[in-house]
């Protein structure tokens, strides 16, 4: 079983106004490139993905101050979305349009909840599975004291099936701070600069608090990638492992020392609570020394995992394709995926250690975590 706990199809649909049964373009390796198809419903297949941890994301108002990128966005269905509707509406607007795209698809099937992915799996299909990244969209047209319209959004995702939500983004909200992870090229752009607002020693807050404990509550894991530090630990003491957390898209702290990345107290904490750490198919995040290729760092990445951990059991994939990201020249998109499993066989894992990571252990998060 092969399951990828993070990628951005339906946001590239959404965009874009693409139809996730072709494969538009993929465009040259060694760039960042937007415009991008990474993960479509062909690269998902022909890499064998059987399981994907669909990440709904709705891009950050943010981004449009820069009038460029308003101007660029009059151009694209989703980017009129985007300046026209609330960010709530247009995460709706873009989980419906993905669940039109797999019912269309004939390999490819919804899973609202484990019964569901097992009967998906059992069928020999492809399963689709909801999650949101940014918490921002719990609050986006609510006042600041509507703590209830917040949680009454969380249960309406979760009667959606939604699986997992990722806590804080790329710019400040009320539930959690949030790690810089916009490259320093990116946000210093000087057509577009960005400030991205960080303060690292902003923890989760009030609001934030009750949302966990929500989500808790749902059924929902909690992802605590691009959390600060501070919230991360806050995030482990609230939800004191009743829940399996992830954090589904990231690198160590041991091999490129920045915020984004997760230290050994971080991992051991996830492990504790029967969760899993999505290695992110990014090099700049992964390795100091920013390498195009990226499939020795993401094995070096697993290894530290295994090290910290004393065990295969607590170690994913989680590739952000189509989020934005620089994906490894030797691992550019979802069709070269199986490459991961020689990379695994080739270090030496036993059979049984390679299922695990490679789908496994992100089962079992769902199964433990999940409705």
């Amino acid at each position: 079983m092969l399951i990828d706990i993070h990628a951005h199809p339906a946001m590239n649909a959404f965009l874009w106004g693409r139809d996730l049964r072709r494969h538009y373009w993929t465009g040259p390796v060694h760039t960042f490139n937007p415009l991008a198809s990474l993960s479509d419903f062909k690269l998902l297949e022909k890499g064998g993905v059987d399981v994907l941890w669909s990440s709904l994301h709705i891009p950050e108002r943010q981004f449009l101050e820069c009038g460029v990128i308003r101007f660029f966005a009059r151009f694209f269905a989703g980017g009129r979305r985007l300046l026209d509707d609330n960010a709530w509406d247009n995460l709706l607007a873009q989980m419906a349009d993905m669940e039109r795209q797999v019912a269309r698809a004939e390999r490819f099937e919804l899973a609202r909840s484990n019964a569901e992915l097992d009967a998906v799996l059992a069928a020999g299909k492809i399963a689709i599975v909801h999650t949101v990244e940014g918490g921002d969209v719990l609050s986006a047209g609510l006042a600041e004291s509507d703590v209830p319209g917040r949680l009454a959004r969380v249960d309406h995702l979760a009667d959606r099936g939604v699986a997992s939500i990722t806590l804080a983004h790329l710019f400040p909200n009320d539930l959690a701070g949030h790690s810089e992870a916009i490259p320093e090229d990116q946000r210093k752009f000087p057509i577009c600069p960005l400030d991205t607002g960080v303060d690292l020693a902003r923890g989760l807050t009030a609001t934030g608090r009750a949302v966990v404990e929500r989500m808790v509550e749902r059924r929902i894991v909690p992802d605590v990638a691009h959390c600060t530090p501070v919230a991360r630990r806050e995030i482990y003491d609230l939800v004191d492992d009743r829940i399996p957390i992830v954090a589904s898209h990231v690198g160590v702290r041991s091999m490129n020392d920045v915020d984004y990345n997760l230290d050994r107290g971080d991992v051991e904490a996830i492990a504790a609570s029967g969760g899993v750490v999505g290695v992110i198919f990014m090099p700049y995040w992964l390795d100091r020394e920013h390498p195009g290729p990226g499939l020795d760092a993401i094995w070096r990445t697993m290894a530290t995992l295994h090290e910290w951990t004393g065990s295969w059991e607590h170690v994913a994939i989680g590739t952000d394709f189509d989020g934005f990201t620089d994906p490894p020249d030797d691992c550019a998109d979802a069709s070269k995926l199986p490459l991961v499993g020689t990379l695994l066989q080739k270090s030496g894992l036993a059979p049984a250690d390679m299922k695990a990571v490679l789908g496994g252990n992100a089962r079992r998060a769902l199964r433990d975590g999940w409705r």
